[in-house]
């Protein structure tokens, strides 16, 4: 085992957060470390035919020039690219964060963080390449890996009959296969969409009594007055999502109890326009359905579910792929010690953060998801990449430049 460097900021994670939040480190000069296997959800652990939710002009990284955008990237690649009204395949996404990656992060090192522990000042890391590493501050840029969601009536039936719609990047192997998906949100349509064209037979089930659809996008023309009634935001059209798209530093001051409420409820579970033709009069529906119960029998799946008039009836599936979402536990992160997790201020499991997204331990920032409590939807989405690595890097150089000034008027007393 060695010990080598001692970076000012290592980054956990190599996903849009942690490299945008590099590319400002870099561009203010803070020396840094990045670790990560680089976009590994995008290539890995999504389906190859997947679509974003997210409109063109809501998927870029951030780059503190404004020159690695995805409509620049889709320009070079003559790849069409209208701001609204067409999704954008998975496979250009991943290439375009690939190809921004390795021109604006080359030195992102491809290994896994193992263990983060505190110093009495700063941080140790072990990655898996066997080195050891001092870091004055740590940002944990994960984004929803370690945080899948299997609901406790699925958790217990063997891996082999459950699983959830993070786990494929490929999901031709159920064709032949009866599968349930569970979840009425865009992951579980397009799952199903996607098992069902694979050439499985498929049964959605949701908890609501009604899916949610997004509005198709208009490319007309609007008036000066529908776009104060109604703005266009990167998440979408209205003026609740204008403020969490523009302001997420005033959300972070809302009351607590404001906040946890906006962000349980904004944005909830509804699929993109685009994919309602794949899904509706092309596979079966099971409305306002609950899972209470499920148990393995000879092989296959047998769930107990509660119909929309109370009773109890049985479903028989070989699979269940549960698609219900992601929920952030700072105890579900391997590589911070149980003593900082123990030391860690939360909200609902997710760290309390400052303004500048660092935690109640200092030095120790978080990102997307874990920092959604804090500072809204805005950071479940590539859009909230912006706001986070301007102000988290800002902050890192703004401390640095009054450390090494205070470094220099000690120097300067000591000359004296």
């Amino acid at each position: 085992m060695s010990t080598t460097s001692h970076p000012t900021v290592c980054i956990v994670g190599a996903g849009p957060f942690g490299v945008s939040v590099a590319a400002c480190l870099q561009f203010v000069g803070i020396d840094f470390r990045i670790f990560g296997h680089p976009m590994r959800r995008w290539l890995s652990q999504m389906p190859e035919r997947m679509f974003l939710k997210s409109e063109s002009c809501a998927s870029s990284l951030y780059d503190p020039m404004g020159v690695r955008t995805l409509e620049r990237y889709c320009g070079d690649q003559s790849i069409a690219y209208p701001e609204y009204g067409a999704p954008v395949s998975r496979e250009v996404f991943a290439q375009y964060a690939i190809s921004f990656q390795r021109r604006v992060v080359p030195q992102l090192e491809d290994v896994e963080v193992t263990t983060v522990s505190k110093l009495r000042a700063g941080f140790e890391l072990r990655l898996s390449s066997g080195e050891t590493l001092e870091a004055d501050k740590v940002i944990v840029a994960t984004g929803m890996d370690y945080m899948a969601y299997i609901p406790e009536q699925l958790a217990l039936l063997p891996t082999q009959l459950r699983s959830h719609s993070a786990d494929y990047r490929d999901l031709s192997g159920f064709k032949g296969k009866e599968v349930t998906v569970i979840g009425g949100g865009q992951s579980g349509l397009e799952t199903a969409a996607i098992l069902s064209e694979e050439g499985a037979s498929v049964n959605l089930m949701v908890r609501k009594p009604a899916l949610n659809w997004n509005s198709i996008p208009s490319t007309f023309h609007r008036s000066r007055y529908q776009r104060l009634r109604n703005p266009r935001t990167r998440l979408g059209d209205g003026l609740g999502l204008w403020v969490y798209d523009n302001f997420p530093g005033l959300f972070h001051y809302l009351p607590r109890r404001v906040r946890l409420e906006r962000v349980s409820v904004a944005l909830g579970p509804a699929g993109a326009w685009w994919l309602k033709d794949r899904v509706v009069g092309r596979l079966p529906i099971l409305l306002d359905r609950r899972v209470c119960g499920a148990e393995a029998r000879s092989g296959r799946v047998a769930l107990h579910v509660i119909d929309q008039n109370a009773r109890i009836q049985e479903v028989i599936t070989d699979h269940v792929i549960a698609a219900t979402g992601y929920r952030f536990n700072i105890q579900n992160l391997p590589f911070l010690s149980q003593s900082l997790k123990l030391q860690l201020r939360h909200e609902q499991q997710s760290p309390h953060l400052s303004s500048n997204f660092e935690s109640s331990i200092p030095g120790l920032y978080f990102t997307g998801l874990g920092s959604a409590n804090s500072f809204g939807p805005l950071m479940r989405f590539l859009a909230g990449t912006e706001y986070t690595a301007r102000r988290i890097s800002h902050h890192i150089a703004r401390r640095r430049r009054l450390q090494i000034r205070s470094f220099a008027e000690l120097e300067g007393c000591l000359d004296f």
